[in-house]
């Protein structure tokens, strides 16, 4: 058996997966990301002699928002994840 080293989820099935996961049922929804920005000095010579300011982006998290409108890279929950279907009552 080969030991997976790698997974990889699109952006759209992780909003699946995250709505599913949150029991939400409606609405349009699309990817984000927390991010922190930082600016610092990046050494450029082996010996440390000289260096060149440079940013950093940290993903601190990835949400779900909801978008009032469908967009072409949002995910209908409706259709997604839909709300379970009521068992008919025996009488």
């Amino acid at each position: 058996m080969v030991e997976t080293t790698k997974i990889i989820y699109s952006n759209k099935e992780l909003v699946v997966m995250m709505l599913k996961d949150q029991g939400i049922h409606d609405g349009n929804w699309v990817l984000a990301a927390n991010l922190t920005f930082s600016a610092m000095n990046i050494g450029q010579l082996p010996d440390g002699s000289d260096a060149s300011p440079a940013g950093v982006v940290a993903v601190n998290g990835v949400l779900i928002e909801r978008v009032p409108e469908p967009l072409p890279f949002s995910v209908n929950a409706a259709e997604a994840n839909p709300k379970p279907k009521k068992a008919a009552s025996k009488k």
